[in-house]
């Protein structure tokens, strides 16, 4: 299987096919919301930017009805990377995607991840950040916070390991996915697919910010 390659320079990186940008995240073009219905384009995301997704309840104006609530997931990761993606510091590193799959936005202020669960604030999203429904947003797992705000404090080890995606994790704690490996080969990411089902694939065509294949 043909690998995507998706290349980061200067603090900038790639959408991958079938999205467009909205300042930090990359977010599925109208006529591609469905992950079957892709083009070949891609355009650049600035990391630097601010989203402006609305956290406000919606209603959908063809039924009536309001949509289903926000549901985040850890929709694609790379426990060893070695060549396939880098970052703004040239680097080969871990990472991992979030997705919502819902149909509302959430904010993720108070929204961690962490691959300990002795301490489940390991990582914490910028302030203001949200993501809307269909939206995802991609984080180093490269224990360098230094290099910004989508840099986590933790690796993943290929070998083995587990990674929490936690609302409130000073308070009610609650655990809106959980994700547990053994054996990652290296060059391979695995994937929800389609976009936050229940069904992973191992693959090698990597799309972190944009919607999986197979």
């Amino acid at each position: 299987m043909l690998a995507l390659m998706l290349a980061c320079a200067e603090g900038r990186y790639l959408c991958g096919p079938g999205t467009q940008v909205e300042g930090d995240w990359c977010v599925a073009s109208e006529d591609t919301r469905d992950p079957a219905n892709t083009d070949d384009t891609g355009t650049e995301s600035d990391a630097d930017g601010d989203t402006d997704a609305d956290t406000d309840t919606d209603t959908d104006t063809d039924t009536g009805e309001e949509p289903e609530p926000a549901r985040l997931v850890i929709n694609e990761f790379m426990a060893s990377n070695d060549t396939k993606v880098y970052d703004e510091a040239s680097e080969y590193d871990d990472w991992l995607e979030i997705y919502n799959a819902g149909g509302q936005p959430m904010a993720l202020d108070d929204v961690s991840l962490t691959d300990d669960t002795a301490t489940l604030d390991l990582y914490t999203f910028p302030a203001g950040s949200s993501l809307g429904p269909g939206e995802w947003i991609f984080v180093w797992c490269d224990q360098t916070p230094d290099q910004g705000g989508n840099h986590a404090n933790f690796t993943l080890q290929s070998a083995g390991d587990r990674v929490l995606l936690v609302r409130d994790p000073l308070g009610s704690a609650e655990v809106l996915d959980d994700v547990e490996w053994t054996d990652m080969a290296a060059e391979v990411a695995a994937a929800r697919y389609p976009d936050g089902s229940d069904d992973w694939v191992i693959t090698e065509n990597v799309t972190p910010g944009a919607a999986n294949g197979e």
